[in-house]
């Protein structure tokens, strides 16, 4: 871990990091607190949450965030395989129409499995059999 001195950091704010350099102040230095706060205010994408949920300590805060701001499938997939946050996600998930991919992510890595495959066993009567194949 890489230190940045308060005078060092006050140097970093004065010429405007962009969220990539907070990301990379997060991961590899001793100012990952004052970058995750300098990150919130500079409104985060949904790709640097991820990448905070995936590579540094602060995955818990980043899911909460990310979960706020219009997740997609993916971002959701994200929070159920790296927090504490699955049963949010997971609803969240339902209400964005699930692909049969993102319902076989769900049944890997949830407790959800059970309801995950009822709904993919009910989408596979409704439909022919070149189409499962197709979705796979």
């Amino acid at each position: 871990m890489k230190t940045v001195t308060e005078k060092e950091w006050q140097m970093i704010l004065e010429q405007s990091p962009t969220n990539n350099d907070l990301r990379y102040i997060m991961r590899y230095t001793s100012k990952a607190e004052e970058a995750w706060a300098q990150l919130l205010k500079q409104s985060p994408t949904n790709e640097d949450l991820r990448y905070i949920i995936e590579c540094t300590s602060k995955e818990e805060e980043a899911g909460a965030q990310l979960l706020k701001q219009s997740p997609t499938n993916e971002d959701l997939r994200y929070i159920i395989k790296h927090t504490t946050k699955a049963e949010e996600a997971w609803a969240q998930l339902l209400k964005q129409s699930p692909t049969n991919e993102d319902l076989q992510y769900i049944i890997r890595y949830t407790s959800k499995a059970e309801e995950a495959q009822r709904i993919l066993d009910k989408r596979a009567k409704n439909k022919s059999m070149i189409d499962i194949i197709k979705e796979r």
